[in-house]
């Protein structure tokens, strides 16, 4: 039975959904649905996830291909050519399984061959159906003892071991999934061509009490772990995020989402409802993002833009300053100064950074009070400085006002001297000492600030003429990352309404983390990989607030990708293991958040 329900699974994955959804199969999905799973044509669908394997990873596919296609075999013989082409809605109840061990499932085949589905599923054997009241009907299970369940609708046939599922089916009222999904939450659902839908709120109240439990089991979890670690007092942050995790479970109220395959990559995008927050408001687009973004280096690691509040903005900062500080006491920002940042309003920024020798970043803000946000800046700086924590190594920070101009532009240049005892201290002699260092990237880190009218520019470097070349690259907008191909592919996949996107660069990941491994495992031949390609890939992520309470998400993961983690990462990992007979090497330090 267990390989019945995973053939199901693997079928709803390969799936492909139609241009179009039926009217009749939506209204007839009952609301005791819990998760509910789109797809079409198994068959056809299967060249698309293969051409996208075989694109990633030649070497994925050699393995993957063959068991597709033996899987669209196995289904075509089991259960004909028609229900191979036909569109499959799977539908699920999230509740313990039976006696038998089967799980609370039923099927809708989108076909109107409600016979010839049933003897299908007997292996081509007559099936001796009986009426059972409510309009649907029983027969003997073709996997077992027991009794299924089946109903022939408007253009599909709906069968299954859970009898819940195919009487609502046959009965669905005015609960039905048609009637619970918005336009906002349809649009993903049938797109594209595997679409998942998620009864949130259900779920939620339905197993209250156990999520309940498992947020009092994982908070004394991590309590004990702050007894008995040397920094336990960080530890508040982790149990704020992932109380904060837990408290956005009982708001969530739908989720729907769909996955994209084909030969140029997989893209994800999906909308979640959840109960609206007092005064949230939705995000102001722009129409800058693409522009902006893709004006910065061809060659950095991160790329980020954020359209928020400045009070989510500073909550942000405030988290950031409790990892370092746990103690909980107040920054020493000036109290007036942080009210007066809280009236900024919304304050959009875009930037860059990269790790792989020292920290670099640029980063523009636009701010209704550029001199307030500068202000608090300073004083974040401050407030790490006198932070009480073994994650704080500044020992120094210096300010020297209009240090150096840039195009009109007074820059301030802000100095931080790194504690050689605190690092030594957070390394804890087990070598971390040297990767923590290598992460700074020296003993001392530079950030210069200028503001330009609204726009408050960032830029960290260890000297002022790389910071200034990078104002001038920035200025010029040539040699862009935004020229790129495989930029233009990622940015173009996600939202350019977004209060948050990040655009990842496929090789500065790579070399970023074989740093960190040529110092962890003291073998500086691992810094640069070599094998990766020569053509720039990315990856991506955005974040959208759509109306009250609603959020839209995407997610972009390009083929071209897949030669840079199967030539980069993997053989990174393969070559960082221990040789034999060498001494145990330093776990990787913690990263740091600036």
């Amino acid at each position: 039975m267990v390989a019945q329900v995973s053939m199901w699974l693997l079928a709803a994955a390969l799936g492909q959904a139609p241009a179009e959804a039926s009217a009749a199969w939506l209204k007839a999905v009952p609301g005791e649905a819990d998760v509910v799973v789109r797809c079409r044509g198994i068959a056809s669908a299967s060249g698309d996830l293969s051409a996208m394997l075989t694109a990633m990873s030649p070497t994925l596919a050699a393995t993957a291909v063959p068991a597709v296609t033996q899987f669209v075999d196995q289904w075509k013989a089991q259960y004909g050519a028609d229900v191979v082409d036909a569109p499959v809605v799977g539908l699920l109840r999230a509740e313990a399984p039976g006696p038998d061990g089967v799980p609370a499932f039923a099927i809708l085949v989108l076909k109107d061959d409600y016979k010839g589905i049933l003897k299908a599923l007997a292996n081509g054997n007559d099936v001796a159906t009986k009426a059972e009241e409510g309009g649907y009907e029983s027969f003997t299970s073709p996997f077992g003892p027991g009794s299924w369940y089946a109903f022939d609708g408007e253009g599909f046939t709906a069968f299954g071991p859970d009898k819940v599922l195919v009487a609502g089916v046959a009965k669905p009222g005015e609960k039905s999934l048609g009637a619970a999904l918005t336009p906002a939450l349809t649009a993903p659902f049938l797109a594209n061509d595997l679409g998942v839908y998620v009864n949130a709120a259900a779920l939620t109240a339905r197993y209250g009490a156990q999520i309940d439990q498992a947020r009092q089991g994982l908070m004394a979890n991590l309590d004990m772990a702050a007894k008995n670690a040397p920094n336990g007092a960080s530890m508040d942050f982790v149990k704020d995020m992932y109380g904060g995790l837990f408290d956005s479970l009982k708001t969530a109220e739908a989720l729907t989402l769909n996955l994209d395959f084909a030969a140029e990559g997989l893209r994800v995008a999906g909308r979640l409802d959840a109960k609206p927050a007092a005064g949230a408001k939705p995000v102001e687009p722009t129409g800058k993002l693409a522009a902006d973004l893709g004006k910065l280096d061809p060659d950095a690691t991160f790329y980020m833009y954020m359209n928020m509040s400045a009070e989510s903005v500073q909550k942000w900062q405030g988290l950031s300053l409790r990892m370092l500080d746990p103690s909980g006491k107040p920054s020493p920002a000036p109290a007036p100064a942080r009210e007066r940042f809280k009236a900024l309003g919304r304050i959009e920024t875009f930037g860059s950074a990269t790790m792989a020798d020292g920290m670099r970043t640029f980063n523009v803000t636009d701010a209704a009070d550029p001199k307030v946000y500068v202000a608090v800046t300073e004083a974040m700086l401050q407030a790490m400085k006198d932070a009480d924590s073994p994650l704080n190594f500044y020992k120094d920070v210096k300010v020297e006002r209009d240090a150096q101009k840039h195009g009109g532009v007074s820059f301030t240049r802000i100095t931080v001297t790194f504690d050689p005892e605190k690092i030594a201290k957070a390394g804890q002699g087990n070598g971390s000492e040297a990767q923590i260092k290598a992460m700074l990237g020296g003993d001392s880190m530079s950030y210069w600030i200028g503001v330009d009218g609204r726009r408050v520019i960032q830029v960290t470097a260890p000297t002022w003429e790389e910071a200034e070349g990078r104002l001038e690259r920035f200025a010029k907008g040539d040699s862009s990352a935004g020229s790129l191909a495989g930029f233009k592919k990622v940015t173009s996949d996600l939202s350019d309404r977004a209060s948050f996107l990040m655009v990842v660069g496929g090789q500065g990941l790579v070399r970023m983390m074989a740093a960190q491994l040529a110092v962890t495992t003291n073998r500086p031949e691992l810094k640069n990989p070599a094998g990766l390609p020569a053509e720039p890939a990315f990856f991506g992520a955005s974040l959208t607030p759509d109306g009250p309470g609603g959020y839209d998400f995407r997610f972009s993961l390009p083929s071209a990708m897949g030669p840079v983690f199967e030539n980069g990462l993997v053989p990174l990992f393969r070559n960082a293991q221990p040789r034999p007979g060498a001494a145990p090497v330093a776990p990787p330090a913690r990263q740091l958040r600036p």
